[in-house]
């Protein structure tokens, strides 16, 4: 197919039919081998309610961990990377907003989640 046809026939076909503003549960159906799809269900858990002491604590560390050095005459900040705290494993659920992001994130991790 050409062009944007093959668009509408993807989105035609969708499995995860979500609507923005609904609460979706997610569950870890399978182990995640990827580094890429661990990050982004350790996003997406991260915005789970009963996970918020977690992203306070994430905050915290972020905050605590900023170095700030002369370099050229200039203040220059050296920042940490972000601990992920959150490393969802098999089994683990969520219950989450869907917003627009979130739908795009759970698409592209599909195959670990199962969506309710």
């Amino acid at each position: 197919m050409r062009g944007s046809a093959f668009w509408l026939v993807l989105k035609e076909t969708d499995p995860m039919d979500i609507t923005p503003g609904s609460m979706v549960s997610v569950k870890v159906k399978r182990s995640i081998v990827s580094e890429k799809a661990a990050k982004t269900l350790s996003r997406l858990f991260a915005k789970d309610a009963a996970n918020a002491p977690l992203r306070r604590k994430r905050k915290k560390l972020l905050a605590d961990g900023l170095d700030e050095r002369r370099r050229g005459g200039r203040l220059w900040e050296v920042r940490p990377k972000a601990p992920r705290l959150i490393q969802p494993k098999t089994g683990d659920t969520c219950k989450i907003l869907a917003t627009t992001d979130v739908i795009g994130d759970l698409k592209s991790v599909a195959r670990y989640v199962e969506v309710k």
